[in-house]
Order: C-alpha cells, then sequence, then structure tokens
C-alpha cells in the first residue's frame, strides 16, 4: 500500500505509533512509526476471530477446559465444564475482550492452544504481516509477542471484510445464557468500543490494553461513501487520537474511480493457443483516494502486460497489471487479468493422428458406403439380365420356312 503523495496535514495525535488506511482502496492516509514493532495487547483477539470464523463452525458447542476458565485479565467469566457456541464465544472474545473465551476458542477449534497460534501465525504470514507475531490467543504479555501499526491496519482491512468478524465487533452490547451463577445469569456484554453509540458512522474494532502495550486500538467508520480503518498503539489519550484520525480520513481525503470492471487494456500473446492472444481486462474496479478536492486529472493509468503466457490460459488467470500514478508516484495497482479461456492448441503429433483418424473414420466411410451401394446395384442389374435370358430362352422360336429354289425360279420367269 503506497503512501499518498502530499497528504493533507494530518492531525496532532500522541500514540507511539499509528496508521490511517482507506478501507475500499488500501492506501495510507496517515503513519507514524508504522513499522515499529511494538506489543498489542487485546488487539490480538482480532486475529483469534478471523481464524476461528474462518475455520470454525459458528453453531459449534464447545467445552471450556479448566486452564481457559482460570486465564487472568478481562473476561467473560467462563466456569470450567461450560458448554457455549463458537459464536456466544465470539460475542465475549470480540466485545468485553475475554481471555477466557480466547483460550476456549484456541482449544476448541485448534484443538489445543498451541496449535490454534500456529495457526494465527500461518495466516499473518498468508496476510504480509512482515512485523507481527503471535505467542497466544489473547495478547497477554509474551515473548515474541508482538505487531506494527501498519500490519493491525491490514489485519483490520481483512477482519472486518469477514461478515461474521465485522458483524460481532460492531455489536454495541448483547445478552448471552449464564452459567447458573446469580451473578451473571444472563450474561450482559458491552462492548469496549467507546466509539460505538457515539462517533458518526463508527463500525467495527477491538480494543487492547496491558501496562506494557499501553492503549492500543483497531478501529473503522463509515459515513458518506467513505470508508478508512486505523490501528493506534501506545496512546496515553486512545479516544482523543482515535476520533481525531478518523475525522482526517474521512474528511481530508475522496475517493474515485478510474476504470470499470472488466474494462479492456490491451491483449496477451498465447504460446501454443487455439488463440494467439486474450484480452487484458480488469479483475474489479480501479478506484484510488486522493486529498480532497483533487482533479481526476492529476491521475495517470499504465498497463503492464506479460509478455505472453502459455496455454492453457483460464479466464480470471492474472497477465499483467493496471498502475495508477499522481504526479508521477504510484498510487495503486490493481491486477489485469485473462477475459476469456484459451485451450492448448494439439500438437503436430495430435493433429497427424486427428486428421489420420478423420480420414479413417469420415474419409473412408463415405468411400465404404458409396462402394457398397455401387456393387448391390451392379448385382441387381446382373440379376436382371440373367432373368431376361432365362425368359428368352423359354419362348419357343418357329423354324423357318423352305422354299425350292426351282420353284423360286419358275415365279421369276413367269
Amino acid at each position: 500500500m503506497p503512501l499518498l503523495a502530499v497528504p493533507p496535514a494530518p492531525p496532532a495525535i500522541v500514540a507511539k505509533a499509528a496508521v490511517v488506511i482507506d478501507g475500499d482502496t488500501g492506501q495510507i492516509l496517515y503513519q507514524r512509526n508504522p513499522h515499529q514493532r511494538l506489543p498489542q495487547a487485546s488487539t490480538t483477539k482480532l486475529m483469534t476471530a478471523l481464524v476461528a470464523a474462518e475455520q470454525g463452525i459458528l453453531d459449534e458447542v464447545l467445552s471450556v477446559a479448566s486452564a481457559s476458565a482460570e486465564i487472568t485479565g478481562s473476561s467473560m467469566y467462563l466456569e470450567a465444564g461450560e458448554r457455549l457456541s463458537l459464536q456466544q464465544l465470539l460475542y465475549g472474545l470480540l466485545l468485553v475482550s475475554g481471555n477466557d473465551a480466547a483460550d476456549a476458542i484456541a482449544g476448541g477449534v485448534g484443538g489445543s492452544t498451541a496449535g490454534f497460534v500456529a495457526r494465527m501465525n500461518e495466516r499473518a504470514a498468508q496476510m504480509g504481516l512482515t512485523d507481527t507475531r503471535y505467542a497466544n490467543p489473547h495478547g497477554l504479555p509474551a515473548d515474541n509477542h508482538y505487531s506494527s501499526a501498519y500490519d493491525m491496519a491490514v489485519l483490520g482491512r481483512t477482519a472486518l471484510s469477514n461478515p461474521v468478524v465485522a458483524r460481532i465487533s460492531g455489536t454495541r452490547e448483547i445478552n448471552l445464557p449464564g452459567n447458573g451463577r446469580t451473578k451473571f445469569a444472563p450474561r450482559h456484554l458491552v462492548n469496549h468500543n467507546r466509539l460505538l453509540g457515539w462517533y458518526p458512522g463508527a463500525w467495527g474494532g477491538k480494543t487492547g490494553y496491558t501496562a506494557l502495550a499501553g492503549r492500543c486500538f483497531i478501529g473503522s467508520a463509515r459515513r458518506d461513501g467513505r470508508y478508512v480503518i486505523e490501528a493506534i498503539l501506545g496512546s496515553p489519550k486512545l479516544w482523543q487520537d482515535a476520533a481525531a484520525l478518523l475525522d482526517y480520513g474521512l474528511a481530508a481525503y475522496s475517493t474515485t474511480q478510474v476504470a470499470a470492471p472488466n474494462a479492456n487494456f490491451g491483449a496477451v500473446k498465447v504460446r501454443e493457443g487455439e488463440e494467439g492472444q486474450v484480452p487484458a481486462v480488469l479483475a474489479r474496479a480501479a478506484r484510488v483516494t486522493m486529498p480532497l478536492g483533487e482533479p481526476a486529472t492529476a491521475l495517470e493509468t499504465r498497463a503492464e502486460l506479460n509478455d505472453a503466457v502459455e496455454a492453457p490460459v483460464r479466464l480470471g488467470e492474472r497477465v499483467g497489471k493496471l498502475v495508477i500514478t499522481r504526479y508521477g508516484r504510484q498510487l495503486a495497482e490493481f491486477p489485469l487479468v485473462a477475459g476469456a479461456s484459451v485451450e492448448r492448441a494439439p500438437s503436430l503429433l495430435v493433429r497427424v493422428a486427428t486428421a489420420a483418424a478423420w480420414f479413417l473414420c469420415g474419409g473412408l466411410l463415405p468411400i465404404g458406403v458409396f462402394t457398397l451401394l455401387r456393387v448391390r446395384q451392379l448385382r441387381r442389374k446382373a440379376k436382371l439380365r440373367a432373368r431376361r435370358q432365362r425368359l428368352a430362352a423359354a419362348v419357343p422360336v418357329p423354324a423357318p420356312r423352305l422354299v425350292k429354289a426351282a420353284s423360286v425360279a419358275s415365279q421369276v420367269v413367269r
């Protein structure tokens, strides 16, 4: 995600590190120490929720182990042996930041806490989070457990694109079944995200706090067609920083569409294909974010296509990219994909074999049929001749009448 050129003056904040990105385009709108590795506290649970939502079954009922119930820190007050659905545990994880819920989810979905944490790190690697490492599913201080504001913003964008995580993390409060103790029956969970309810357009996210990490936050807001995500680490004035950064991202920038989905940007040569080339089209709309009031004429597009691709080519296969620049500086790039499928052309041997097969099956067949019909026709004619000959032999022929020569001579003389 390249940084926008010459952004408007950002607000003053006190956080150690922060990043604001456009939720639609992924472009960075603000950054402060974006790659500094810091403890991320319970913002960890957004990754826990994402992995659980992607790999678990929401209605599956999980049994709470005693080790999960005994974890210290923020809690939804689970008891050993208690049985809740994965979805109910996710509410406890994201609303009241239950460390017990995090461990119960890890054991239930991953088979063990260690196995689930390994999945979290695998998912981070898939997302390209090079400044992030997880040692547990809840975010309590631990060696080799850290992240950066940039990675957290990317995590926020990915996690909030998951409808389950977005819905649950954006819920202000909910009642869940209790565990039999009067104080907690039913459980009334209230989201720790203070922006929900008072900040216009506030959406999903996750809070975090430990003495070591300070106050941390992954937040988001949607307003007037704009969507921004923020990540904050180590802020003594978290909610002031959070509101100021969201205001900045929402009000100081605008997003414009440069090209529509399936727009054609040339063709790529296809080697060994039934067709010699394939069209290169946009896989999705090309949208970029610029400072408010910046004219679209400041943007330039450049299609960078592969020299050639090998057949077979499948519809949607990447064949290049569309690069969008502003005053010569790259803003974004979008994949260009094959607009059609192209099958591999048959080899010379296959073509010869196909021609031979055609000749044998398609060429000789008419000849054979013609020959058969001709033979039958000749046989029919032979039969007719033979029949006529037999009929002719059966009819008697009258004997010729003989005339004496003398009589003939006398008649001539007279």
